[in-house]
């Protein structure tokens, strides 16, 4: 039997700092979709916060104006859509507030700006989110990104792991910074693919549009700029960056598509790539084989024994399974 919900503002904050249940969690989103006038409130409840922090910090704002003042100029908050993914947040992306009888209290601005919006794919999963600021990103499997609301910065950062494809809302007054592998990816808006190989120390970024910039976290002065259809290596052990033209740029996010598109790829670069799509532990039994070259695409419906066969036609080898390992051995007579 459902419990008659009451969503006033104090039960709107516990929702934002994540303590509320999840009937009162579902009633909440239900509440906050259905019109723009509920999206306006939760704006103005941000709103009064961030001018009560001001007052915490400078103990010199007219608090009563300050409220006055942001209800007439409320601006529309940020949309928060997640579809196809698992999220996992300490805390919503629009504010944090606690409102208690007799008076306003806010938790620290340094407590709510360290709970980031944390999204994750498992091995063989692809997702795709739309961020608070409109960003649309596309994850690979076993991949995450973790998204820091940029309310009181003029920054927009994204910490990665894995792949992932970034459309970027545009905002001039905001850039969007991508950070892995110790490499920060500066856009102000854009579409480019980034990956970050940590067995290989090797973050590459390959652009389709726009224009970013690319530095090290420790040598800013070392800033590389992208344009369309070019890619930058960075090696994550030494340092170096290698930027080279990239004509077929689409290829680097065919797998939002669920496809493989491999072109002169090494063959333990492709057996890296397969185990992350089917869980499998593949172990070449001859080294020499990690080396050989091959190119094709495929669907990630094919199967891996299918890929395995095609790939078996333009180098000869050979492969014998244990429940899910996989072991591959040079032909005969090699």
């Amino acid at each position: 039997m459902k419990r008659n919900l009451t969503l006033d503002e104090e039960t709107l904050a516990a929702y934002l700092r994540g303590d509320v249940d999840a009937e009162t969690a579902a009633a909440v989103e239900a509440w906050y979709a259905a019109s723009e006038a509920n999206r306006r409130k939760l704006g103005e409840i941000y709103y009064i916060l961030f001018l009560n922090d001001r007052v915490n910090d400078a103990h010199r704002i007219d608090t009563e104006a300050a409220l006055r003042s942001v209800r007439n100029r409320i601006r529309r908050p940020q949309r928060l859509r997640m579809r196809r993914i698992v999220v996992r947040a300490c805390a919503a992306a629009a504010a944090v507030a606690v409102l208690v009888t007799g008076g306003l209290t806010t938790v620290s601005l340094s407590e709510r700006l360290s709970r980031p919006v944390t999204v994750y794919t498992q091995l063989g999963e692809r997702s795709q989110v739309v961020l608070p600021d409109g960003t649309k990103v596309w994850l690979n499997s076993n991949s995450r990104v973790e998204y820091v609301a940029p309310f009181f910065s003029r920054q927009r950062r994204v910490a990665m792991e894995g792949e992932a494809y970034f459309e970027v809302a545009h905002d001039e007054h905001a850039p969007f910074v991508v950070t892995t592998g110790g490499l920060d990816v500066r856009v102000l808006g854009t579409r480019f693919n980034i990956r970050n190989d940590e067995e290989r120390h090797r973050v590459t970024t390959v652009l389709l549009e726009g224009a970013v910039a690319a530095h090290a976290h420790d040598n800013e002065s070392s800033s590389v700029r992208l344009r369309p259809a070019q890619r930058l290596v960075f090696d994550s052990s030494t340092g170096a960056m290698s930027l080279e033209e990239c004509k077929a740029a689409d290829r680097s996010i065919r797998w939002i598509e669920g496809r493989f598109s491999f072109e002169h790829n090494t063959f333990g670069q492709i057996v890296a790539e397969l185990e992350r799509y089917y869980n499998v532990n593949v172990r070449f039994m001859d080294d020499r084989l990690r080396e050989e070259c091959f190119s094709g695409d495929f669907h990630v419906e094919d199967g891996i024994y299918h890929i395995m066969s095609v790939l078996q036609l333009t180098y000869k080898f050979t492969y014998r399974t244990a429940g899910n390992v996989i072991e591959i051995y040079p032909a005969p007579g090699r």
